[in-house]
Parts: C-alpha cells; structure tokens; sequence
C-alpha cells in the first residue's frame, strides 16, 4: 500500500514537472498572441477587455471587463465585468469600488451584484445533505401542505370509522402525538378485525396523499436533496474604513441582498463591524505576512423581511491567513476561517414541507436564522470551489484552505516599489486544496470531522498591480466546477 502511494505521488510530481514546463514555455506566445487582439487594453492603470469565458452554472459566457486603478485620480479602484450566456440566458453583472479617499484615515467603498440566474440549487440545511434534485411534480403537492397542522379529531370522528374509544382516549390524551403515530395505531387496530376502510375514513385527503408518498421509496431518497430555482439574486453594499494605523483597520458595511425564485422569496439587510489586522509585503499579491480579520454582522430589516417576519440573527466570522515565501518567487498561503450566525428561529415553509413529507410527522418543522445565502456558508467563489453554488449552509462552518501560487514566468512581475517591473501583465499559477464542514452545533467536533475536501488549479491574470482576474477549476466527490472572480481568493 505504501509503494503504490509512492508511486503516485511520484507520477503526480513528474506530471506537474511537465505541465509546468510547458506553460513557462508556452506563456511568451500566448500574451503576445492575446495582444495582438487586445492591444493596449490589457495592460495600464485603466482598460476595457472583452471576455469570453466559461463557468459551471452559466455555460459559455460572454461579455466585457472594465478597470480603472486610479478613479478620479484619487487611487480609488473601480472594476467592473457584465457577462451574458446565449445559449442559458444568465446574465452576471458585478461592480466594485475601494479606496475612495473621504477624510484622513477614512476611504469609503461599495459593491452592486445583480444575477439573472435558472441554476441556483437550494439544497437541505446541514451537513450530510443530498446531491440529488427534488422532482418538480413533488412541489404542486407540496404547496398543500405547507402549514398543514394536526385536525382536532373529535370521539364522532372516531365512532364513526369503527375504531375503539380507547384509541380515541390516547389520541386526546396526547399519548398518540402526531397523524404519524396515528396511522400506525390505525393500522394496529385493522390488525385486530376493524375494517379497512377505517384508515381511509379518518384520514383527510392531504393526509391520505402523504401516506401514499410515504410508500414512494423514491421520493424519500429525494426529500434531502435541493431544488433549482430560477428568478434574481441582486446585492449593494456600502461600506465605510477607518485606519487606526499603518496594519490596522476598522470596516464598517451595510448591505442588502435579495434572492426571488418561482418558490420563495428572501430578503435582508444587515449591518457590519469588522476589525482587520493586515502585515503583509504586498496588499493585493501578499508572499510573506500575515492578516486577521473578526467580523460582527447584524440583521436591521430596515427594508427587507421574510413574509412578514423580520429577521434577527447575528453572524460572528474570525479569519486567520498566513503568507509564507517558498521556491522562487512563489509562495504558500494558509487560511482558517470559522462563523458562527444566532438569533431568533423563522420557519422556512418550504424546507418544513420537505420534512413533514420525509417523516410522516405532519408537526415537523425546519427553522433557520437567517436566509440560507447568508448563513454559515460553504460554496461560493472563494470557498469549497469544486461544489456547486450554496452548497453547504447550516448555522456554524469551519473552512481551511492552502494554495501554491507561483509565477508563471522564471522572474516575478514586481519591482520592490510595488508596481509592474515591466508594462506587460503577468499570469499566476496556483494549486489549491480545500477542506471544510458545516453543522448546527458550535463544538470542537466541528473543526475535526465529516470534512468535504475540494483541489484544483488556478490562473490569475494581472492588469496592473491591483487589478487581478482569476478562474479557478475545483474538482470535488461531486464533480469538477469553474469558477471565475477578481482578486485573489484570500
């Protein structure tokens, strides 16, 4: 067992040797050849770059990428990228703005999402939550039972389907909890001589169609899996930086996100207060230091709601990331991240539909704190990249990640003042690993077991010394996503 391991990581190291190789030596071509296309666009403190890209949830993408590293001549920093898929009809549009200078020591910044989308997989709250899709003809059903409680079954009710005052005495004393249990003291009484027909005259016919699902081995296996929805995911989020000195800062940000699909509909606003201790060489392409970041966010519902319930929660995140040098001009970045949201429970309808059906328990309820987009979350474009979007949420996460990043040329694309040595972008190469768990408990099991682990490779594209295009191809036990952001993933 031991041979056979060796000898693979001794084939990985060759292959990795080779394609290395090949790229460094390819790199020259390529950029000379992408721009003859593109020309002066690629390179500056400001540009316009048309893209062509592909992403997992979208397909083929295309569109425009704008940047600017010195808006209004002030160092703010501005991008922005639109893309449009032909061939699924999503459209992605992500604008950003950092640095712009108020006052001494205050910069202030924001960002606008807006996301047409027909892929967004809304999966089962935990950790152990199915990759499978719920059939579509299960939620006209559905839609009858969300809400459904237990009748008030009365001694009549019982009387005239034949069944025993007895059982009727344990159903009012509450002995028999729920129209699970009493479906099967019905069928015990069948057993004994009542008539058949008992069941089908005690039952409604919302209860009866949850019964005959419940026969379905087929949907069980489906209830814990996800469904696609279709609609707008569109944020804004302004946000306000003090620094206090030359490594620390104080961020201050408010936001508002809203996700609306032929399903549901969430909303919420929320106020954040983060301190961030940063020690690095380089802001933007960090190759030795290190940064701390713990952030406090909180619900306001100023203007967002869930049906007519507001929101409470408060979501607590410590971010620890270190930067080591290695090799040449390479370096080794490590990062621990763990949040933790609390607050006042809200029933999601749709998820506690899902369960009454899994269990029979027409009581069953699923709670959550917060919208699941903004829960203790696993999925996105920085973190766990080889799943799909949102793919894990619960209320506490823990997430360790390690990339290589090394230059995709044998002399690195800075000068010791921080800027290009010389005006021809570089490319970044970069090889990650991910490993990361979610769970409804804070506890010391969190940070140890039942991890899912993601690894894959990375390019980065520099414009400019603090502009930065990335795609990142992740490959997990549930397949192979890509990805594509600007900056660096951490």
């Amino acid at each position: 067992m031991k041979k056979k391991l060796i000898l693979s990581l001794v084939v990985m190291l060759m292959l990795t040797s080779l394609i290395s190789s090949s790229i460094v030596a390819a790199e020259d071509g390529f950029v000379k050849s992408i721009q003859e296309v593109i020309g002066p666009k690629m390179e500056g403190e400001k540009g316009k770059v048309p893209l062509v890209t592909y992403i997992s949830e979208g397909g083929l993408m295309v569109g425009e990428f704008w940047y600017n590293s010195n808006l209004f001549d002030k160092d703010t920093k501005f991008t922005s990228v639109l893309l449009a898929s032909p061939s699924t009809g999503i459209v992605t549009s992500y604008n950003q703005i950092k640095d712009y200078p108020l006052a001494e020591n205050w910069k202030l910044g924001g960002n606008l999402k807006i996301i047409k989308f027909n892929d967004i997989k809304n999966g089962a709250v935990g950790n152990d939550s199915a990759n499978v899709e719920i059939p579509e003809e299960y939620f006209a059903t559905l839609e009858e039972y969300k809400g459904l409680a237990e009748r008030d079954l009365t001694e009549k009710d019982f009387t005239d389907a034949g069944l025993s005052s007895q059982l009727y005495l344990a159903y009012q004393s509450k002995d028999i909890k729920t129209n699970k249990d009493l479906i099967s003291a019905i069928a015990t009484e069948n057993a004994k001589g009542a008539p058949e027909s008992t069941l089908k005259k005690i039952l409604s016919s919302e209860e009866k169609e949850v019964l005959n699902d419940l026969d379905n081995d087929k949907i069980e296996d489906n209830l814990d899996g996800y469904r696609t929805y279709e609609g707008w995911n569109n944020k804004i989020a302004i946000d306000l930086t003090y620094e206090i000195n030359q490594y620390n800062e104080i961020v201050t940000e408010y936001a508002y996100e809203e996700l609306t699909s032929q399903a549901n509909d969430y909303k919420s606003d929320t106020l954040s207060l983060a301190w961030e201790n940063e020690n690095v060489d380089n802001k933007n392409n960090p190759q030795q230091g290190h940064k701390v970041v713990a952030r406090v966010k909180k619900s306001l519902e100023l203007i967002a709601g869930n049906g007519g319930e507001d929101w409470d929660y408060t979501k607590y995140t410590l971010d620890l990331r270190k930067y080591i040098p290695v090799f040449k001009d390479s370096t080794f970045a490590v990062r621990m991240r763990t949040q933790s949201t609390t607050g006042t429970e809200i029933k999601d309808d749709e998820r506690t539909a899902l369960k009454k059906l899994e269990t029979g328990n027409l009581d069953a309820a699923v709670y959550t704190y917060a919208p699941f987009f903004d829960m203790s979350l696993l999925g996105t474009l920085n973190t766990m990249r080889g799943y799909r979007y949102y793919r894990f949420y619960d209320n506490n996460s823990v997430l360790y990640q390690s990339e290589l990043r090394f230059p995709m040329k044998s002399v690195i694309p800075y000068a010791q003042d921080g800027f290009l040595a010389q005006q021809v972008p570089k490319i970044q190469g970069t090889l990650f690993a991910e490993a990361g768990r979610v769970s409804s408990s804070f506890n010391t099991e969190l940070f140890t077991e039942d991890m899912h682990y993601v690894g894959g490779i990375g390019f980065k594209y520099f414009f400019n010394q603090d502009i930065i295009a990335r795609l990142d191809i992740g490959h997990s036990e549930e397949g192979t996503q890509v990805r594509m952001n600007i900056g660096q993933t951490f």
